[in-house]
């Protein structure tokens, strides 16, 4: 049974080629600015070698921030779920997961099964992720693959007002002209990143047993602030980054067997911010694709579209995603309000609200 996974992400994009649950091939590429023409590439580079083609493929799942936008996908689950899914592949023990990828910062709680209890994301601002570390090392002039040793031969790490990506930025640029060692501030730097992450952490619950996913676990000088904050030692698989990948391979492996639940069909869309958390979930597997909830929508956020197996389902549009909180009033304000709203005219409950 040949099924594969791929992660579209912000930053990076991976895949995974596994035959009857064996991984056989996977690869990093980076993202280009068209998400069609990379998820191709990245697959071709992922069956190079194996003797196969993407006809041979049985099932595909797609994942991350491009998802929706790989032709050649059987489905599209949520990165949230992949990354419980891939991670308890390695380590069935697992309950918290933080996830540092190129844009966002994820803290989940999974069960045994690596089905999610309950998640946060910081998607609004690049501070302490991927790309911002990657703006650092470019203003250190340092390798990126160099700056977690760095850190960890620092004397004095310098404390940072802000992890603001500008404002950080600018405080790093400002010690290095002053003389400051690069290490003391790569350090100084991961302690901020760590304390972001651990209130994230928090707002989850941290159990054992603790694991870091993302290319950002491949960085040991952010892996050992962050053990040390948290108090835990995280588990660490063999490439932390592509575990999205490998999550959504699980999945098409499940489905190539004919197992699904109601939860891996989910996909959660929105963010969480200092005033609160903002997502509305959509049930795939339930959604019939009716489109009754475009029409009541105050606000226009609906539409429905083809999902990932060719059938109409409703979704957020790409210009909301960002703007939730702006634009949704939430579940209750609009029941209070209207005699409609998009939960009360779903017949199948496909639509919830985390306000």
């Amino acid at each position: 049974m040949i099924v594969a996974g791929i992660d579209i992400g912000s930053r990076a994009s991976k895949a995974v080629v596994m035959d009857d649950g064996t991984i056989i091939s996977s690869v990093i590429c980076d993202t280009g600015p068209e998400s069609v023409k990379t998820s191709q590439m990245t697959m071709a580079k992922a069956l190079e070698g194996t003797g196969l083609s993407l006809d041979d493929v049985q099932y595909v799942v797609a994942t991350g921030y491009g998802r929706v936008l790989v032709p050649f996908a059987s489905e599209n689950i949520s990165e949230i779920s992949c990354h419980a899914r891939g991670i308890t592949w390695y380590f069935p023990s697992v309950r918290t997961i933080l996830d540092m990828g190129g844009q966002d910062c994820k803290a989940i709680n999974c069960d045994g099964d690596g089905r999610v209890i309950n998640f946060i994301m910081n998607d609004k601002c690049a501070g302490g992720t991927g790309r911002f570390l990657e703006m650092i090392a470019e203003v250190l002039n340092i390798p990126l693959a160099e700056i977690g040793d760095a850190a960890l031969n620092s004397s004095q790490p310098i404390p940072f007002n802000t992890i603001c990506a500008v404002f950080a930025k600018s405080e790093a640029i400002g010690y290095l002209r002053r003389g400051v060692s690069k290490n003391d501030i790569l350090a100084g730097l991961n302690e901020a990143i760590a304390t972001r992450c651990l209130n994230l952490l928090k707002r989850v619950s941290i159990e054992k047993d603790f694991t870091i996913t993302g290319g950002i676990a491949k960085n040991k000088g952010m892996v050992a602030k962050l053990r040390e904050k948290v108090g835990l030692e995280p588990l660490l698989c063999e490439d932390p980054q592509i575990v999205g990948a490998l999550g959504a391979a699980l999945f098409a492996r499940d489905r190539c067997r004919g197992i699904g639940t109601k939860d891996e069909s989910r996909i959660h869309y929105g963010y969480s911010d200092g005033t609160g958390n903002y997502f509305i979930t959509i049930d795939t597997g339930q959604c019939d694709g009716c489109g009754r909830c475009v029409p009541v929508c105050p606000s226009g956020i609906f539409e429905v579209a083809a999902g990932g197996d060719g059938q109409p389902k409703a979704r957020v549009k790409d210009e909301a995603r960002k703007k939730l909180a702006l634009l949704c009033p939430g579940f209750y304000a609009c029941n209070r309000c209207l005699e409609a709203n998009c939960q009360r005219v779903c017949p199948k409950d496909a639509i919830s609200h985390t306000w």
